[in-house]
Formats: C-alpha cells, structure tokens, sequence
C-alpha cells in the first residue's frame, strides 16, 4: 500500500478537517500545510466566488499541498412547510431583536461549480462528506490526477468509497465533533456511531486504501496508538478550534476553553442532521420543546440566522459549538505551531531535520551548478577568442 502523505509529499501524518462555516482561514489551511500536515479548506457551504478567492489566498501564503473538503450530497431544497419550526425560533430571534423568519426556505447547492473551481486552480486533494460523488466528478477530478478522501462512520460507507476510487478513507469515531459523516440517514437515523479504535481496526483489516483515524484525537499517545493499530495518519478538528489563526469566534473560544469532556452531546437541532456539540441553551430548548427537526440542510438553514447573531453578538448559548469528546483536553488558545508540537511531537522533529537535510542537499546542489556554469562560460569564452591570443595566454600562465 503506497504512504499517502510520502505520495502527497507531506512530512507529518496529520490533516486538518474541513470544519466549514468559517473556520478554515487561508492562514489555518496555510499554517498547518507550511508545518509539515495538510490544511484542508472547507468549503462545504461556500459558492464557487468565495471558494476561489480562499484557494487563491491560502496559494499566497504557502506553496505546499492543501485539500478542499466538500459535501457529495446535494443541498439544494426548497420547503413551504416550515411555519411551525419558524414560530418557535421566532423566540430566539425576538430576544436577538433579529427579524421572524421566513415562512418559506430555499437551499441552493454549488458542487458543480466548486468542481470546476478545484480542476481550475490545480487542487491537489479533495475530500468529501456525507456520501460518494457521482461516477462523472470522479472521473473529472481522476483526470487532473486528484487524490480523494472519503469520510466514512463504518465498513460498508468504507467500501464504497474504495469501489468508486476513493484513494483514503477517513475513519470517523463516534468521538468526533460536528456533524456524522454517516451515508444512510433512514438506516441511523442517528449516525453511525462506531468508538474510533474500534472503526480503525476494521477499516484497517479489510481496505487496500490508507485508512486515516478522526475524533476525539488530541494527544501525542492516541496518534502513537492509532498508527501502531495501522493507521496511515490522523485528521484533527477541534484541537484546531482554538487555534489563533483559525476563525473561531471568541465567544465558541471561550466555551471550548471551558468545556469538560462530559460537555458534548449528539444533536440534530441546529442543522437536521447529527452532529457533536457543546451542549448549550439552544439545545436544550429545542430538545425538550416537541417542535418538528426538518431533514439537512433545511433546518440549518432555518437557524442559520440564529447562529449568526449569536456570533455577531457573543452569545454562545445559541450557536452551534460544535466539538469532539476531546474538548476537555483544550486550556487555551495556541498557535498551530505549538499544537502540532504538542500532538505529533517527534514527527515534527523529523520534518524538521528532513528540511534542513534537504536544504543543505538543495545548497549543494546550487554550487554545483553554479560551479559547472563558470566553467563552461570560461570555456566557452576561450573558444570565441582567436587562437593566437589564446595561445599567448597559456604562454603567460605558463611562465
């Protein structure tokens, strides 16, 4: 089985999710790609404009390989039957003085276009949630020598990403925060929900495909572990929340700082499908309020409003925070230097060395050049003289 990070030319074993919804800065993505990882963009919620000018900025601030992580699932929908959900998060949204939303919702979805956009820009990495793309945006991306990786919550979704040519496979525990990336939603209804050694061990024994572990992960012991079970790698997420160059608010900082362990529940009241968050007055009102769940990505765009104003205005207990079972492990904010160091710890210490053989190897190999260009211009310019002169040259250095 081919090193996928050696393929991809990656020092460390380590990818940073595609939390979309902002927090996937070009300097998160850049950051984490220039230490030795991979930085992911994601870009599940984004347009086609707003994907481009982030790949075109993270390409300004590192020249190494990043991913752009996408949705394989369509979102476009549109609902009429929303006015009792709206009533009751008119209640939110009165106590936000924001305006009572709509009684109609629209979702458009971009995929295509995003597509476009990656075989455009020369991406060198997609990953994708929620499914399998169609046979015809594997093939594009396939064509431009695209690798892809696919999250998966258990074997089955595992090998269908391998039949489709998935080139990884990212196993997610049920540790993990956001939103499950399980396929069937009629069949779990709840996510699949798998511990992460567990999936790991299993998706190790029977894929032909590099298997990379995610959720809970914030340890230097748990990375060591899953890659002694054979893992190729790890992806981090919310490690990665607090990190200062992320795009985090301050208020979802504050409570990821003080959440415990205990904190996170499983919750399809922000978005209409599963997902790990710090458990919050929102959740709370919503869980025990009756009111009807709409399927994702309906009810996220039915509280997309909500969540933004409690961005807007500090108030975490009506944003969506989301978090792994890790959180407890967070105490403050740090750069993404200062995390790698902390998680993957002496796979830093060989990228660095790696990097400065390499430079030393690249200085010689520049003098070495330089040497052998002299010497040919003296050469050269020794053939263009007349041979007299030449000779009375050689008479002199003789002398």
């Amino acid at each position: 089985m081919e090193d996928l990070f050696k393929k991809l030319g990656i020092g460390l074993p380590i990818i940073q999710a595609g939390m979309a919804g902002g927090i996937t800065t070009p300097e998160l993505v850049a950051a984490v790609s220039n230490a030795g990882g991979l930085g992911t963009i994601g870009a599940g919620y984004m347009g086609s404009v707003e994907l481009k000018q982030m790949i075109e900025q993270v390409k300004e601030l590192t020249d190494r390989p990043f991913a752009v992580n996408l949705f394989s699932v369509n979102l476009e929908t549109f609902s009429t039957e929303v006015e009792e959900t709206q009533q009751y998060l008119n209640r939110f949204r009165s106590g936000l003085s924001i305006d009572p939303g709509s009684t109609s919702i629209k979702v458009n979805d971009y995929l295509h276009e995003k597509i476009y956009i990656i075989l455009q820009e020369n991406v060198r990495v997609v990953s994708t949630a929620f499914g399998v793309l169609s046979s015809v945006l594997i093939d594009r991306l396939k064509q431009k020598n695209i690798t892809l990786i696919g999250m998966a919550t258990n074997l089955e979704e595992a090998e269908q990403l391998v039949e489709a040519g998935y080139d990884a496979v990212v196993a997610q525990g049920y540790e993990a925060g956001g939103h499950r990336g399980t396929f069937n939603m009629k069949k779990y209804p709840n996510g699949c929900n798998i511990g992460l050694f567990t999936l790991v061990q299993e998706l190790v024994r029977f894929l032909p495909v590099p298997v990379i572990a995610a959720g809970g992960i914030h340890t230097k012991k748990q990375v060591d572990a899953l890659i002694s079970l054979g893992a190729s790698g790890v992806q981090l997420g919310t490690r990665f929340l607090v990190a200062k160059e992320a795009g985090t608010n301050e208020s979802y900082r504050r409570a990821l700082i003080k959440a415990k362990t205990e904190d996170t529940v499983l919750t399809k009241v922000f978005s209409g499908r599963p997902a790990r968050a710090i458990r919050n007055e929102f959740i709370r009102t919503m869980e025990d309020s009756g009111v009807t769940i709409h399927p994702f990505p309906l009810q996220n765009e039915l509280t997309k409003d909500i969540r933004a104003a409690g961005k807007e205005f500090a108030d975490s207990e009506v944003q969506s925070l989301w978090a792994g079972q890790g959180v407890g492990a967070i105490q403050r904010e740090e750069s993404v230097t200062d995390i790698l160091n902390i998680v993957m710890g002496s796979y830093m210490t060989q990228v660095q060395q790696q990097e400065e053989t390499d430079a030393v190897t690249e200085v010689a190999a520049t003098n070495q050049v330089t040497k052998h260009e002299n010497a040919t211009d003296e050469w050269v310019a020794q053939a263009d003289q007349p041979s007299g002169e030449v000779e009375a040259k050689t008479a002199s250095a003789e002398k």
